[in-house]
């Protein structure tokens, strides 16, 4: 390496620069993990949507099996309740 004999110093307008492209990567980096927590958030949410799914199908199907062992097989309004047998 050479002896430096004098200082050197970039622009008003590259330093500027400098720091404008700083600041901007400083805000990018801010912006990528907020982004990284809001996608580990929306997996927490869809796994537990998923849960949530999994114990309404089981409620739906232990229900339509405690209908059928009450009524036998039927067509069901849902609306009204209302039963129609079938044979």
């Amino acid at each position: 390496m050479g002896i430096v004999s004098e200082k050197q110093f970039i622009t008003k307008e590259e330093l500027e620069k400098l720091k404008d492209i700083q600041t901007k990567t400083q805000s990018l980096v801010l912006e990528l993990g907020e982004v990284e927590m809001i996608k580990l958030q929306l997996e927490i949410r869809y796994e537990n949507a998923k849960i949530f799914l999994k114990d309404l199908s089981n409620q739906e199907s232990e229900f339509s099996k405690s209908l059928f062992d009450k009524y036998g097989k039927f067509n069901l309004n849902p609306e009204n309740g209302e039963i129609t047998k079938l044979d």
